[in-house]
């Protein structure tokens, strides 16, 4: 006689017995346990840790007459309108280290100065950046002589000077409102002769700080590759960067091709990755939100193509939104050469006054 063919309930029936001795196993009643820990924690994460908007954000820039002077305009006008026609009330400055002491022990702190006395009559708030590491490219600053010292002491006593000698002569200003000690000082980045920063030098660099003056230190880190606890442990407050579209090489993991790139980063990756870290969310800045493109050039130099790989209009705006979408309170918008740049040279608009409507 022939075997009678298995019927579908039969199948259905003897895999759903195997199914049941499978997962009455302990190793795999484990597996599913820590499976669902594993899936369930970062969704529980998510709605308890995530951002909230805050109310009546802080919105500044950083400013740097170097930059504007590099792309061709007059940086004593563009600072001027900042303050006048875009009206920031917060801004961020940067005493250049090559400027201010351009020959050893001779200091001249005319223009930083001058963009204080400015800040000041306008009672505004300032974030004043000084060391040897501060922002723009290429990120360090420091005086030919310097790099011409005979040993790394000589080098760290002249900087832990300046430092000295620029908290002295600055700290009369009312409207700085805090001082920031290097600028992603441990973040390898830039053509510096020591990109990287040894942690002494910089604790020693605060300490000379808050020996002279009273107000509250900020330390940079990067927002995006940063650790930030060790970094905001150091200060008073963290500075982090905030950018989602960039042009870089990524230290030649791409056998030294440079790529375009954006963070895969939700808004509320910030908020969660400071409550893991210990970092309150009250005591962090972005200061460097971005706001200019990032490609292969300097930006007045760029095709209308290039600029828009990474700093369209719509990229503009969707930053500023993902920004405050972040719950953060304090966002310094990283670019106002630029948007000055295309408003006057490029008959370009757009930027700038979209972010005079945000100030205001």
């Amino acid at each position: 006689m022939f075997q009678k063919e298995p019927t579908i309930k039969n199948q259905l029936s003897k895999a759903g017995r195997y199914l049941r001795r499978f997962f009455s196993l302990k190793i795999i009643k484990i597996f599913v346990v820590l499976l669902l820990i594993i899936i369930t924690i970062p969704i529980i994460m998510f709605f308890i840790l995530r951002p909230k908007v805050q109310h009546d954000i802080n919105y500044g820039v950083t400013f740097s007459g170097r930059y504007a002077e590099e792309i061709g305009l007059n940086w004593k006008e563009v600072y001027l309108k900042t303050l006048d026609d875009l009206e920031a009330k917060n801004i961020r400055l940067v005493a250049y280290w090559d400027e201010i002491e351009e020959e050893e022990d001779i200091y001249n702190f005319e223009d930083i100065k001058w963009q204080l006395d400015e800040a000041e009559k306008r009672d505004l708030n300032v974030i004043l950046t000084l060391g040897r590491k501060v922002p723009r490219y290429p990120e360090c600053f420091e005086p030919v002589w310097w790099k011409d010292l005979s040993s790394n002491y000589l080098k760290e006593q002249a900087l832990y000077e300046y430092v000295k000698q620029t908290v002295k002569e600055l700290k009369i200003y009312q409207s700085i409102k805090m001082w920031q000690v290097e600028n992603e000082p441990f973040w390898v980045f830039g053509t510096c002769e020591n990109p990287d920063i040894e942690k002494y030098v910089v604790e020693k660099e605060i300490e000379i700080v808050r020996k002279l003056d009273k107000r509250p230190i900020l330390v940079q880190d990067s927002g995006e590759g940063g650790v930030w606890k060790p970094t905001y442990d150091m200060g008073d407050y963290l500075g982090i960067s905030m950018y989602r579209k960039i042009w870089y090489d990524f230290w030649h993991i791409f056998f030294g091709r440079f790529i375009y790139f954006q963070y895969p980063l939700g808004h509320w990756t910030y908020k969660i990755k400071a409550n893991l870290v210990g970092v309150p969310m009250d005591k962090i800045y972005i200061t460097e939100l971005q706001g200019e493109p990032w490609g292969p050039g300097r930006n007045d130099l760029l095709s209308e193509e290039e600029k828009n790989k990474t700093m369209s209009r719509n990229d503009f705006l969707s930053t500023i939104t993902y920004a405050q979408k972040s719950g953060f309170k304090n966002l310094y918008l990283w670019g106002v050469e630029w948007w000055y740049w295309e408003k006057t040279q490029n008959n370009n608009p757009f930027y700038w006054d979209t972010a005079k409507a945000l100030f205001r």
